[in-house]
């Protein structure tokens, strides 16, 4: 048979139920609150690198002040075509086209305006010029690096150079050789109320 418990081995195991209850409790408590601090540890190590990263960027700002009114000094409104609508915006760009060729011994056959396609948010403002024209080699060069460095900036999208002559051609002494040239030059207008 059993023997009853002696009152020493009641005690004894009282106390580790006792502490077996306390260690229970202090880990269904301990345990949410020792990860809930983890949590928070790593919240402030977070904003405290963000806080850090803005002090850095505020810290920047006279230097970044200065570079825009820099920029601003030297009016950024020259690299932009003067007209305010996209047809106005087209027959400068025509006209700048035209005199820079001309003035370079090249003939123009045909130019024509090119249409933006509505969707394109990131060109709005852009004016694309197609050219078709006939010029020597040396005038070519003249013309595209004209174009190039010309204010506003117009930029080259597509070139093709081709001869005009035929397989059989004999050059002519102190008569260069002609290239038809199809070109798109394209350039930037303001939008109306844009600031540049």
């Amino acid at each position: 048979m059993i023997s009853p418990p002696n009152p020493q081995h009641k005690r004894i195991l009282a106390l580790l139920l006792l502490i077996a209850g306390l260690m229970l409790v202090a880990v269904i408590v301990g345990l949410p609150a020792w990860r809930l601090h983890q949590h928070y540890d790593h919240h402030i190590e977070e904003y405290a690198d963000h806080l850090a990263r803005y002090r850095e960027v505020a810290a920047r700002r006279p230097a970044i002040d200065e570079a825009l009114n820099a920029i601003q000094a030297r009016n950024p409104r020259q690299y932009y075509l003067k007209a305010s609508s996209p047809t106005l915006a087209a027959a400068e760009l025509q006209g700048i086209v035209t005199r820079i060729v001309e003035a370079h011994q090249g003939r123009i056959i045909s130019s024509q305006i090119l249409q933006q396609k509505d969707d394109n948010k990131s060109a709005q403002g852009k004016i694309t010029l197609s050219l078709q024209m006939n010029a020597g080699i040396v005038p070519l060069q003249l013309i595209l690096h004209s174009l190039e460095t010309h204010q506003p900036n117009l930029f080259i999208n597509q070139m093709s150079v081709r001869a005009s002559q035929g397989r059989a051609y004999k050059p002519v002494p102190g008569a260069p050789p002609e290239f038809m040239v199809q070109l798109t030059v394209s350039t930037y207008m303001l939008e109306p109320g844009a600031k540049p």
